[in-house]
């Protein structure tokens, strides 16, 4: 019989997250990604929801994934060069992200969709490594098949599994994967595959400083790297084919003598952009 949950703790958890997810990391990594569900995901999600409500957020970049998603608060910052969305969610698998698409993903309509998940995919699969492989393609199949027929105009954007050092266990399994989904992608035209391995991993050594203090996560340093020479040359090659020009943010306008803004830019395009936790 499985154990419940002592309520108390959850109570207090899920108050800690809200007001601070990043303290909540060390039990996290003690309780795994997947402990993130019940009424603190959904509360999350209606949380991305009211930030992003549907009509205003139309035909833009959706950011669809686990917590290497979630975690990077400054992502709209960060990338505030483009009309990006931030529906990333802690503990998410390929699974979770089926379960969710009918509140944060096929209501936005997206021109296109970079998607995370990662090992929280096969941490607690059984069998030889062949039949997991095996397993998460056969889903991985299922779902970006299902994504396809919602939304036939999207550009699917496959981020490669990360290498973690808090997770070496399972860096042999990843690269495998990450095989298997770049020759997916690859006989799909409307998908895309971005692999980024060698950001975290050298083939001997784990890039340790681009994580947080779990070696799951990456650091702010690490979230800028991913973006720079993996995420933002991605975004630039994908609108430039399919001429997705309007996907920009208009730039911010001239500044007065004194440094403020012009304010005839809209601050709605601020808010847009402002950072969300």
């Amino acid at each position: 019989m499985t154990k419940k949950p002592n309520m108390r703790f959850v109570k207090f958890f899920l108050i800690l997250s809200i007001i601070n997810p990043l303290t909540c990391l060390p039990v996290l990594k003690l309780l795994g990604d997947g402990m993130v569900k019940g009424p603190f995901r959904s509360s999350y999600i209606k949380k991305i929801i009211k930030k992003h409500p549907y009509q205003d957020f139309q035909s833009q970049i959706v950011f669809y994934g686990a917590s290497n998603f979630r975690l990077w608060t400054d992502m709209e910052t960060d990338l505030k060069e483009y009309k990006v969305i931030n529906c990333g969610f802690g503990g998410a698998t390929d699974a979770t992200l089926v379960e969710f698409a009918d509140r944060l993903l096929f209501p936005y309509n997206p021109r296109m969709v970079f998607f995370q998940t990662g090992s929280n995919d096969y941490v607690s699969l059984k069998g030889t490594s062949e039949e997991k492989i095996k397993k998460c393609m056969e889903y991985k199949d299922q779902m970006f098949t299902s994504f396809h027929q919602r939304l036939p105009n999207s550009i699917l954007v496959v981020m490669s599994g990360l290498l973690l050092p808090g997770r070496k266990e399972f860096t042999g399994l990843t690269q495998q994967i990450n095989e298997e989904l770049k020759a997916y992608c690859q006989s799909h035209s409307y998908m895309r595959f971005v692999q980024a391995e060698k950001m975290t991993f050298d083939g001997r050594v784990y890039f340790e400083s681009l994580f947080r203090k779990d070696l799951i996560h990456l650091n702010h340093e690490g979230e800028l790297k991913w973006m720079r020479e993996y995420i933002k040359p991605e975004i630039d090659k994908l609108i430039e084919e399919n001429h997705f020009e309007d996907l920009k943010n208009k730039p911010q306008g001239p500044t007065d003598p004194s440094g403020r803004r012009n304010p005839e830019v809209s601050d709605c395009q601020e808010d847009s952009s402002s950072r969300f936790a």
